[in-house]
Parts: C-alpha cells; structure tokens; sequence
C-alpha cells in the first residue's frame, strides 16, 4: 500500500518524477531537433523541407499512436508505457548514431525515438495526473508541464555545446545512456493505479471531494471530475465540443512544431551563432515556466476557455514579432511574448479535456483529440520549410501560424460544456 512520505502526498513524488521525466524527453528529442538540424542537412546534403520530414512524420505517427497507446494506459498504467517508450526512444538514438541516409533517419529518429518518447511523456503521465489529482488538478498539470519548458532551456544548449565541440553523432550517443538510466529510475516511481487503489484519495484528501458542480457552474468556470467520473470515448467523440478541441489544438499544435524545428535555422540565417540560436529557445522555453504553473494554478479557479482565448492570442502577438525580426531585439522580444503565452496555454489543453470529459477514458480521448489534430504538427514544419525553398524566407509561414493561433483562440472562447444522454433519456452537462 502507497503511504504518505511524511506530509507530502504521493501523487506530488509522481509530479516530480513526471516533471524531470518531461524536462530531459522533450529537451532532448523535440527541442533539440533544431540544433541537430543544420548539422545533419549539411552533412547529407539535404533541402530543408526533406530535413523537416522526418520530425513532421514523427508528429504524424504520434497522432497515429495515440489511438494504441491512449487505451493501453488506460489499461495497463502509466509505469509500464513510460519505461517501455524510454527503452524505444534509446534505441533509436543509438540507431541515429549509425545512419548514413534518409531512410535510415526516418527508421531510427521517426519510428524509434520519436514512438518511444510518445509512449512514455505526456500521454501517461497525464493520465496519472488526472488519476491522482482533482481539485489541484490544474497545478499538478502546469507543474508536468514546466518540466517540458526546463528542458528547452537546459537540455538545448547543452546538445548545441555537445555538437559545436564533439559533433551530432557523439552527442545522440549521450542522449542514449541518459534516456536509458531516467527511463527506468523514474519509470518505476509512477504507480500502475489511481490512489483508491493504494487506501488514498484523490489530492491527498481523507475523503474524496465534495462534487461542486453546480457552485462552479454558478461562477462560470466548468466543474472538475472525480476518478470514475465521465464519458467514455465513443460519448465523448459524439460531442461538439470534442471536435471543437480537435479543430482548436491542431491550429496551436501547427505553430509550435514549426517553430521548434525552424527558431534555430531561422537565427543562423541571421548570422546568429548556433549556441546563442539555442540559447534563444531555451530562453522561450525557461520564461513559459512560470506561466505554466500558474496557468494550472489559476485553471483551478477561472474558465480554462478564458484562460485559452488570451494566450493564444499572446503567443499569435509573438509569431508577429517573429516575422518583422530582423535583429535579435526582435527575437527577444519574440522569445518574452510568445514564450508567456505558451507557457499560460500548454496546461489548459489536459485540463481542458479533464474537465469537459472526465477521468474515466482520460488516456483514450487524449490519443484520439492528437491523432486528429497532430495533422497540423505534421503539416506545420513542412510548410515552413516550403515556403522557406520556394521564397527564401520565412515571413509568410510566420504571419499564418499567427492567424491559426488566433483562430485557436476563437474556437475555445465558444466551446460549451458536452451534454449527454442518460438511461432515462434526460440530458445533463458532462463533468
């Protein structure tokens, strides 16, 4: 049986471990993809948008998953998804050491590390967030999320260093012993089960939470659901709200894989240095930190739609300053906005689908919602690398990332909570 170590309730070590979890994965295989990408497009001779393939393929093919893997958790638990996804995601890292073509980038980066971190991030550890926590549901979340953003800032310019200094292929060789060692050391702090399993209740509570729906209905913000509580995938996918999220998250998901792989080719075509380019995205990442928590702290208390709405439209700000840049007090001031309104939305999607769809297909829904909407995480770094080939500069594809930001914005504001039907033909609001 899971206890108290002392005063600190066990969901909050789950929180932690999630969080260094996301810092190393998403700094190493997402974030770090920009500092790789200039050194392996040189080598092999490749265009940009060939180079940008093989990440828009891994958002594709994550999407894709997601409809495995969302039920998996669901079923099997959070620990067994993240230790065997890290153990894929080294893999593959040592296969990138040994490739010498495309087809080889594709099968090591694509198919191993890109499956293996897909597997075992945000997926399941989410999940258990949403298992472990309700009424501080929301900061667990940004709290998960700010692990991701530490990543960006510290595993970054590291991999740049490692790079300038010993070469790409030396540093994935460092990226597979440290996903190895975490992968299994953190893997086996995640429980399979939500705390009733274990004598607990949900936030470390005597009891479980008093139901508060309609108090919150009264304040305007959406009530939380409790373990066991809400629909289940086939009523969820009947909602409207449901494919509102899809619309919504595949125009923001769109924006920030394309920034992600071109930030760094876009600042050395400046005639910025390669650290001081990564250095940059790690400053985006470390300054969406703060808004990540209190994001999921303030998620707890107001209308995540509101929530939503203004930092989209704060990141859509941003992308415009990264379009009119041509020195790096622009990028800078780029990196300050949209790095704030990244940080304040990146919490509000896991809480958006908690509230409006429950615990009880929590991991099933999530897969499903990035299978349909990690179309725009595909198209996103390709369009950009297109429209890089074909008019030598990225203004355009900046310029519309800023428009689906603010379309994102819209499509959320108007998102009303799901109704379903009940046995007796009665409709009610889903939690």
């Amino acid at each position: 049986m899971v206890r108290k170590a002392g005063k600190v309730f066990y969901g909050w070590w789950m929180v932690a471990a999630g969080s260094v979890l996301c810092m190393f994965g998403y700094g190493s295989y997402f974030y770090s993809y920009g500092a790789l990408f200039n050194p392996i497009s040189h080598e092999f001779g490749w265009s940009r948008a060939t180079t940008s393939v093989a990440f828009s393929l891994s958002r594709l093919e994550g999407g894709i998953q997601g409809l495995i893997t969302g039920p998996l958790t669901d079923k099997y638990g959070p620990r067994a998804m993240v230790i065997a996804g890290w153990m894929m995601a080294a893999i593959g890292f040592v296969l990138m050491y040994y490739m010498h073509s495309f087809w080889m980038f594709i099968l090591s980066y694509t198919v191993f590390v890109s499956l293996g971190m897909g597997t075992g991030l945000y997926l399941p550890l989410q999940t258990a967030v949403a298992r472990w926590f309700s009424e501080k549901r929301g900061l667990a979340m940004g709290i998960l999320t700010a692990g991701a953003a530490l990543g960006g800032s510290a595993i970054v310019p590291g991999v740049a260093w490692l790079i300038t200094n010993y070469g790409w292929r030396v540093s994935v060789l460092v990226l597979t012993a440290a996903t190895a060692v975490l992968g299994l050391g953190l893997g086996a702090v995640l429980k399979p089960h939500g705390p009733e399993r274990y004598g607990l209740a949900p936030d470390g509570k005597k009891h479980p939470p008093a139901e508060a729906a309609s108090s919150s209905r009264q304040e305007g913000k959406q009530p939380h659901a409790d373990a066991g509580e809400g629909l289940t995938l086939k009523e969820a996918m009947n909602t409207r709200a449901f494919w509102l999220m899809v619309l919504a998250f595949t125009f923001s998901h769109t924006a920030l894989s394309a920034i992600v792989v071109h930030q760094i080719p876009f600042l050395e075509d400046m005639g910025i240095s390669k650290v001081l380019a990564a250095t940059a995205l790690g400053m985006m990442t470390l300054i969406s930190v703060p808004g990540r928590i209190s994001g999921g702290w303030l998620a707890d208390k107001v209308d995540v739609r509101r929530l939503y709405f203004a930092s989209s439209l704060v990141q859509a700000l941003g992308l415009f300053f990264l379009a009119k840049a041509t020195n790096m007090a622009w990028i800078w001031a780029f990196v300050i906005v949209y790095g704030t309104g990244m940080g304040l939305r990146l919490p509000l999607e896991p809480m958006l689908r908690a509230q409006f769809f429950g615990y009880k297909a929590f991991g099933a829904i999530m897969g499903y919602i990035n299978a349909f909407a990690v179309f725009g995480s595909f198209a996103g770094p390709y369009f950009a690398g297109w429209i890089f080939d074909t008019t030598g500069s990225y203004i355009t594809a900046f310029l519309t990332f800023a428009a689906m930001m603010v379309m994102a914005a819209v499509v959320i504001l108007v998102l009303k909570p799901p109704v379903k039907q009940d046995k007796a033909g009665a409709t009610g609001a889903a939690h």
